[in-house]
């Protein structure tokens, strides 16, 4: 496993296939920005999830863990949905990846919204004491039909109210998550895949 900082990074399994990689555009300093790598789900949906077949997913590795060598191989991705707006659901619940608006068949949809429930709570901090304001940062993992992945949020004193309430997230509850950035921090290849 990585030395990523995730402490449910164990936990997250979205079966997949590394379709391709598209090398990051050219900075004007002459730097490339991170590349973007583009994953097909592979795992059989669950029954009325909300995920369009076929999807594919673009992420990106910002910890420079996978090898670009694995382009084409089934695997396992730990993808950690990064800085999202995060929603209780209430019913009927749903569980699925929902590509953003302006997507089309084929293309990577790089912010999907998500719907799942909570399988692990590694973090639940509510703080705000240095300031004038209630904050929370969390750490979750969520089944999406497919696999499952891992969130990891702050959010301030008024996003707190409009997405969870007073409530506090558990294992078993329905969220959604919006805007998020998705992070890779593995891809661990089956064997001779």
């Amino acid at each position: 496993m990585p030395n990523v900082r995730f402490p449910l990074i164990d936990k997250l399994t979205l079966p997949c296939v590394f379709e391709r990689l598209v090398p990051g555009r050219l900075h004007p300093d002459g730097r490339r920005y991170l590349p973007l790598i583009v994953l097909r789900l592979t795992a059989p949906l669950s029954p009325g999830a909300v995920t369009p077949d076929g999807l594919l997913l673009g992420v990106v590795d910002r910890h420079h863990q996978v090898d670009e060598a694995a382009v084409g191989r089934a695997g396992v991705a730990r993808l950690v949905f990064a800085l999202s707006s995060l929603r209780l659901q209430w019913p009927p619940y749903r569980v699925g990846l929902v590509p953003e608006d302006g997507w089309s068949p084929g293309g990577a949809s790089t912010a999907p919204a998500l719907f799942g429930q909570v399988t692990a709570v590694s973090a639940w901090e509510e703080g705000g004491a240095q300031l004038p304001y209630q904050t929370l940062y969390t750490e979750l993992a969520i089944d999406v039909g497919a696999g499952v992945v891992g969130m990891r949020t702050s959010l301030t004193a008024e996003n707190m109210v409009t997405s969870v309430g007073a409530a506090r997230i558990a294992p078993g509850d329905w969220v959604e998550l919006l805007r998020s950035r998705i992070d890779i921090l593995a891809f661990d290849c089956e064997p001779g895949g």
